[in-house]
């Protein structure tokens, strides 16, 4: 039924149909009329191809990243992951003519271009919007559709781990207001996007914990040592909108300098971030390395997997096996004086004085 509020001469209409809203003015002031067009505007709807689970990949993935993701910390990363996916597929494309083959297509041409992890990572989202479709907005998919099949092999690696002289030059060369968000990375082994939306209020002075917001929307509470509390008390806090976040950098760019948040995924500094890397001959090492370095830094001096899985934030300790190798150690020196042949000395003693 048609309304009018308060700042509005003219009658609304407002109404839903399969979970999508349509709203908008009627355009007049008599009701009967307004009548008229709400009705001529509900056919519509029901013409349309979305209040028939009719959507498009561009739709797909607009909608899960407005659903979904926008409340998540890794909302940058998952967007740039949409933009460079409607690069290469065809936006249009409905989903009820998705194909495998479509799907097979995309991977090929990848995989060329980036790691099988990231090909993963991709195919994992056009995956997770069409399930959101399909449950949420009765989206009708093609039948068959099987992205775990698509899925490629990701070679095992070890962590790539920044040795001591490689981390002095990285700062010697990276400009000065990213040293303390790549400090606060080897402190804590945080990701990028979880760095990047930290706020002052998720910062606990009085009980030396932080609050980190998690992938899939989990939450942990982080403890807070000497070091990384001075680093936190040392930073220059921003103003208006971008005040209650932790790590901003000074933009030189506006006609005064204004201290910003920096985003993750937001192109230049993390630009800088690689760029510093190349200067200081570091190869291969991305700003995810910083975690992996405090995994395996911090297993190698705690020898505890479930304390650095908890550490980490990492949902099952399978994931943090991943570390294990720098137990290798221990195990090393565990065999180094053992002879299956030969008795110990203590032994050999005992004998001699016996006789």
């Amino acid at each position: 039924m048609p309304f009018r509020t308060k700042t509005s001469r003219f009658w609304q209409y407002d109404f839903q149909i399969k979970g999508r809203r349509f709203f908008g003015s009627c355009g007049t002031e008599d009701f009967e009329e307004a009548k008229a067009v709400e009705a001529a505007e509900r056919v519509k709807a029901r013409t349309d191809p979305g209040a028939r689970g009719i959507f498009t990949l561009s739709e797909a993935l607009g909608t899960y990243l407005r659903d979904v993701s926008s409340h998540q910390s890794s909302y940058a990363t998952t967007k740039a992951q949409g933009k460079m996916i409607l690069s290469v597929m065809d936006p249009k494309r409905r989903l009820s003519d998705l194909t495998n083959a479509d799907l097979m297509l995309f991977v090929t041409r990848r995989r060329a271009e980036v790691s099988n992890a990231t090909v993963n990572r991709q195919i994992d989202l056009i995956g997770r919007a069409c399930r959101h479709m399909a449950r949420i907005y009765d989206a009708k998919l093609a039948p068959g559709l099987d992205f775990n099949a698509l899925r490629l092999k990701e070679p095992k690696e070890l962590p790539r781990e920044l040795s001591w002289d490689e981390q002095d030059r990285l700062f010697a060369h990276l400009r000065a207001d990213l040293h303390p968000m790549v400090k606060f990375a080897l402190m804590t082994g945080a990701r990028a996007e979880t760095i990047c939306a930290l706020r002052w209020d998720a910062v606990d002075f009085r009980h030396a914990r932080i609050r980190f917001d998690l992938k899939g929307d989990q939450v942990m509470m982080f403890p807070m040592n000497g070091e990384l509390r001075a680093l936190l008390s040392s930073l220059p806090r921003a103003a208006g909108a971008d005040a209650p976040f932790v790590f901003t950098y000074l933009n030189h760019r506006k006609k005064q300098p204004v201290r910003q948040r920096i985003v993750a995924g937001g192109g230049g500094l993390f630009a800088d971030f690689r760029k510093a890397c190349a200067t200081a001959e570091i190869p291969g090492f991305r700003f995810h390395d910083l975690r992996h370095t405090f995994g395996t830094r911090m297993l190698r001096k705690s020898r505890n997997l479930k304390l650095v899985s908890k550490l980490m934030g990492h949902s099952s300790i399978e994931t943090t096996l991943r570390y294990a190798h720098v137990l290798d150690d221990d195990l090393r020196a565990g065999v180094e004086d053992f002879s299956a042949l030969h008795a110990p000395e203590s032994r050999r003693k005992s004998r001699t004085s016996g006789k």
